[in-house]
C-alpha cells in the first residue's frame, strides 16, 4: 500500500493506492505554502516477494538521492524499529565528494566543481584528489549510477588528464617527471 501528498501550488493533494491500484482519487486535501512529496509505503506480499527491507541499503540510496539533488530533504522511517534517518545536503555533490573521501589525506583543500547547462541537459562535476591508489569514481545519469561508465565518464577522463598535461607542459612543471600524466 502507498499513500502519496503533495504540496504544490498552495495546495496539497492526495491519493493512496493499494495493490498497486488507486484507491482513491486524486484530491485537493488542504492548503501549505509549502512544496514538496511525502510517499508514505508498506509493502503488499501479494505483490512484492521479499517484504523485508534492508534499512541499511535503503539510507544510503536515499543518502545518495540528497546529495545529488541539492537541497532537498529525504525522510526515512522504518516503523519496525524506529530507526530513522533525514538526509539534506545544500552542497550537493560538493558534499558527497567530501564524505566519501573522509579522512583521506587531500591534495587540495576543497574539491574541484562545476556545472554547465545547455537546453534541457544539465551537467555537474565535482572531484577531488586524495593521496591513495585506489580510485573513488562514481557517475550518475538521472540520479542512476552508471556503474559501468560510459562515454560521458570516459570522455570526462579524457579530456581531464588531457587538461592537466597540457597546463604541466605549459608552465614546465613536469621538468622533473619527464612523462605525462595518464587518466
Amino acid at each position: 500500500n502507498l499513500d502519496l501528498e503533495i504540496k504544490r501550488e498552495g495546495a496539497i493533494f492526495f491519493q493512496k493506492y493499494e495493490t498497486g491500484i488507486p484507491a482513491s482519487e486524486f484530491k485537493q486535501i488542504g492548503k501549505s505554502d509549502k512544496t514538496g512529496t511525502k510517499v508514505t509505503f508498506w509493502p503488499d506480499d501479494e505483490i512484492f516477494e521479499t517484504t523485508e527491507y534492508d534499512y541499511g541499503i535503503l539510507s544510503k540510496r536515499l543518502r545518495e538521492l540528497a546529495f545529488l539533488n541539492r537541497g532537498i530533504t529525504i525522510a526515512l522511517t522504518d516503523e519496525r524499529s524506529d530507526k530513522s534517518d533525514v538526509f539534506c545536503y545544500e552542497g550537493g555533490i560538493v558534499e558527497y565528494v567530501d564524505y566519501l573521501c573522509g579522512a583521506k589525506q587531500k591534495a587540495h583543500e576543497k574539491p574541484i566543481y562545476f556545472a554547465a547547462k545547455k537546453e534541457d541537459t544539465e551537467i555537474e562535476i565535482a572531484f577531488q584528489y586524495v593521496n591513495s591508489y585506489n580510485e573513488n569514481l562514481l557517475s550518475f545519469v538521472n540520479n542512476i549510477n552508471t556503474i559501468e561508465g560510459g562515454t560521458h565518464l570516459t570522455g570526462f577522463k579524457g579530456a581531464i588528464t588531457r587538461t592537466i598535461n597540457n597546463y604541466a607542459q605549459e608552465y614546465n612543471l613536469n621538468k622533473d617527471f619527464k612523462g605525462t600524466f595518464s587518466g
